[in-house]
């Protein structure tokens, strides 16, 4: 067993951390500030349909799925939700639960169902139903449902779900508790029978003025009393007001009989739209009857943001010149809502918007006078094409301008995907058509400059300018596709299927040019590190205590040799995330490092029932009979070279380490800074080293010491080191070839993460080299410039090892 550790104890870790920022304090060391570094994008919330009030379906900050990128994703959960959920889900970072800051999504089921659910593990976090009771589609016998997918508030305290009883219910987002009181929950309709909610909910700030808008029209059939119609309601006060597309001059809600016409509806998948060139909120209907006074149906509206319009009518309208022959023929302009996109350079109109429909036309309106001919008038488009791929258009369209200013616009339908760019001819704007194919799918978004959308083949991700296939999942989102749609949010894809599930990808930290591998703590970052680097069904793994240091050091390149991990645990204890990966990892034996004091015969015994194989202890009386112990149990006789490090402190052994795993049979042995331990002299002894390599200044390891181990071997006895240990880890890094693919980058203030990344190192052939918590050191960087690595590790959490760091790290990436 270990037992002299005089950094065993609490007293003794705080004056080894007050010495050591003493002592970096006093060398005043250099930092590298490279040229050009891309900006970490905080946390957003995906809070309504589209990523924002306008529905471009765009989010520009997203900067881990990307094109150079996207092709890592994988499955990160597949979690069953409580029913069918036909919408997109929304999510909202950092949310205060009872078990913590977690980031959510929020998911609507056709049957009333509001779920919060965990966006790292998918884990249910709370959830409430509003069902259908007594509700009946028509007063008939099938049930009523609901489309709809929520909202949440800009303050990101609350999330807004639609309701079977006709009701917008207001919960709280880290709780679930519902408001009620103040007008809550709010009602949408008083026909719930007859009027369906079937697009998402949206959210507008405005004028100081919050609003949220809700939308209602008739189900499947055309059936019934339904008039389609937008509730807007004003969320500081609670008040609302009511624009019925049939009998406008009508301001609340209507019941049964409230209106003479019935039967057209706003149902497109955004509900509204925010015009934020005019200001105003802009949404399409269905069919029915126009007379361009205060019947709307097959018509473009255009009313303020407190949901009123003007002189019982809209604010401005749109209405086609055939919509009688659309009304006849059911192909309702309002299956999808108007999309606002930006419009070209040297375009004499400034306010533009795209609106499809079942029809298969693409119609350029000009938001500023939407009919052209005047309020209430029909025709007055800026241009009539039609959809590329040919079909109706029942999804909504999405607006990106990309690196150069050009305007996109994507439509995708069941008969396939297109994009058509924005141009100006003579000042007039026009949609071209850019490419399209013939995989049709349901509303497409863009992020990180990748196109997605879900498809009858799985979900896809395109290069939105040229149509490319970038990544595809086959497996995933065909099954009951409808309505679904994805959410690209702070390095995750999520989208529900009609399956009843809720499925997440992420870019593995292996695959993005910095990723973090971190954990709660000490134990869950070396669980993390093992999962990103080791295989299921690993020949071994290595177990040491996470309290102190001496034990893993000489045991991380015999892990890393045999193609296992070195995961944490605690003296009487194996964490539940160490548990966990060892669940995953199902080694085929464990090999305890050190005594009963640093990992007890508890927990060894706790660990027979993580391997059919055997559970070993390798350890002796002090840190370097147990060095000595690990390199008796896997160094070879006549080794190539043998490492020799210092045994007192700990950062020369970790970059020694992933040195070390490159040689086969190399061990890596302890030493006392003035003196040669007997237990390392008498292994030096028997594997009888070609060389020798000290790995850390005199101030580690004396030269006296130096001296003493050319005893024990007929060749060379080198030093590799510099003036500090940032310094020595690059000195070490220089034996690792330009061009290697990885590296590995720990703190250098602390051992534990950097003990994990050792062995990881090791097994991927990269070096492991050591950085401040706020900054590269300018050995670090220098030495990762050499190297140009495609990727860089990242190890430990933001507690340790800053997101600035993090940032900075990536200009070194080729």
């Amino acid at each position: 067993m270990t037992t002299d550790r005089d950094d065993a104890h609490p007293a003794g870790r705080r004056l080894l951390h007050l010495t050591l920022a003493a002592a970096l304090a006093a060398t005043a060391l250099a930092v590298v500030q490279p040229a050009v570094a891309p900006a970490e994008a905080a946390p957003i919330a995906w809070s309504q349909f589209g990523s924002g009030p306008s529905h471009y379906g765009v989010n520009a900050a997203e900067t881990q799925i990307i094109p150079s990128t996207v092709s890592g994703l994988a499955p990160l959960f597949t979690a069953t939700l409580r029913g069918v959920s036909d919408g997109p889900p929304v999510e909202q970072p950092g949310v205060a639960t009872a078990g913590g800051t977690r980031d959510l999504l929020f998911t609507t089921t056709k049957d009333g169902w509001i779920t919060a659910t965990d966006a790292r593990t998918g884990a249910e976090v709370w959830a409430h139903q509003n069902g259908p009771g007594s509700c009946r589609i028509n007063k008939g016998t099938n049930v009523c449902y609901t489309t709809s997918s929520p909202a949440i508030d800009p303050g990101g305290a609350f999330v807004y779900s639609y309701g079977l009883d006709g009701k917008v219910h207001k919960y709280a987002t880290g709780s679930g508790a519902e408001t009620t009181g103040g007008g809550w929950p709010q009602v949408a309709t008083v026909k719930p029978y007859d009027e369906k909610s079937s697009p998402a909910l949206t959210i507008v700030s405005t004028g100081g003025h919050t609003y949220l808008y809700v939308a209602n029209g008739g189900y499947p059939g055309d059936r019934g009393d339904y008039q389609g119609h937008v509730t807007t309601i004003d969320l500081a006060s609670g008040s609302q007001k009511v624009f019925n597309s049939l009998c406008s001059d009508k301001t609340g809600h209507l019941g049964a009989g409230g209106c003479a016409n019935v039967q057209s509806a706003v149902w497109a998948r955004p509900s509204v739209v925010w015009d934020p060139g005019t200001q105003r909120i802009l949404f399409a209907t269905g069919n029915s009857v126009f007379d361009g006074s205060r019947n709307w149906g097959d018509t473009v509206l255009a009313i303020n943001p407190d949901g009123s319009g003007s002189n019982g009518g809209p604010v401005d309208s749109y209405t086609p010149a055939n919509y009688a022959q659309l009304n006849q023929q059911d192909a309702d302009l309002g299956s999808t809502a108007p999309q606002v996109v930006a419009p070209p350079a040297e375009s004499d109109l400034s306010h533009l918007a795209v609106q499809s429909g079942k029809d298969g036309r693409i119609r350029l309106l000009n938001t500023a006078r939407l009919g052209g001919a005047g309020h209430g008038a029909t025709g007055g488009e800026v241009q009539n094409i039609a959809v590329p791929q040919g079909g109706q258009v029942l999804t909504q369209p999405a607006n990106w301008v990309d690196g150069s200013g050009t305007s996109w616009v994507f439509i995708a339908n069941n008969s396939g995907i297109s994009a058509l760019k924005l141009t100006s001819v003579g000042g007039k704007p026009e949609l071209s058509p850019a490419w399209s194919q013939n995989v049709g799918g349901t509303t497409p978004i863009i992020a990180g400059g990748v196109l997605f959308y879900l498809s009858h083949n799985g979900v896809r991700a395109l290069n939105p300018a040229t149509g490319a296939q970038l990544w595809t999942d086959a497996s995933a989102g065909a099954s009951g596709l409808h309505w679904q749609s994805p959410i690209v949010v702070n390095g995750a894809l999520y989208f529900t299927d009609g399956g009843g599930k809720l499925r997440a990808y992420t870019i593995p930290p292996g695959a993005q040019k910095v990723g973090r591998l971190a954990g709660d703590d000490r134990f869950g970052t070396s669980a993390a590190v093992s999962a990103a680097t080791f295989a299921a069904n690993a020949p071994v793994a290595y177990v040491a205590s996470g309290l102190q240091f001496p034990d893993a050091l000489s045991g991380s390149p015999a892990a890393a040799r045999a193609h296992g991990p070195v995961l944490l645990v605690q003296p009487g204890a194996v964490p539940a995330s160490v548990q966990t990966e060892l669940k995953r990892l199902h080694p085929s034996k464990i090999v305890v490092l050190g005594g009963a004091n640093s990992v007890s015969d508890a927990v060894v015994t706790q660990l027979k029932g993580f391997t059919s194989g055997a559970v070993t202890r390798v350890s002796g009386s002090d840190r370097y009979e147990t060095s000595a112990a690990v390199s008796r149990a896997t160094a070879t006789v006549g080794a190539q070279v043998a490492y020799v490090v210092s045994g007192q402190t700990f950062p020369d052994a970790l970059a020694a380490g992933a040195l070390a795993a490159r040689t086969s049979g190399a061990p890596l042995l302890l030493t006392a800074q003035g003196s040669l331990p007997a237990p390392t002299a008498t292994e030096l002894k028997r594997v009888a080293p070609k060389s020798i390599v000290v790995v850390g200044g005199p101030n580690a390891v004396s030269d006296a010491v130096l001296t003493a181990l050319r005893a024990y071997t007929a060749g060379s006895v080198t030093r590799l080191s510099g003036s500090d240990r940032f310094e020595s880890a690059a000195a070490v890094a220089k034996a690792f070839p330009a061009g290697t693919a990885n590296a590995f980058v720990a703190s250098g203030l602390d051992f534990p993460d950097a003990l994990s990344a050792s062995a990881a190192a090791g097994q991927k052939g990269a070096p492991l080299l050591l950085t401040l918590p706020g900054a590269v050191p300018a050995p670090t960087g220098s030495q990762l410039t050499r190297l140009g690595p495609t990727h860089i590790a990242l190890v430990g959490g933001t507690n340790v090892v800053s997101d600035a760091v993090k940032t900075a790290l990536a200009a070194y990436v080729k």
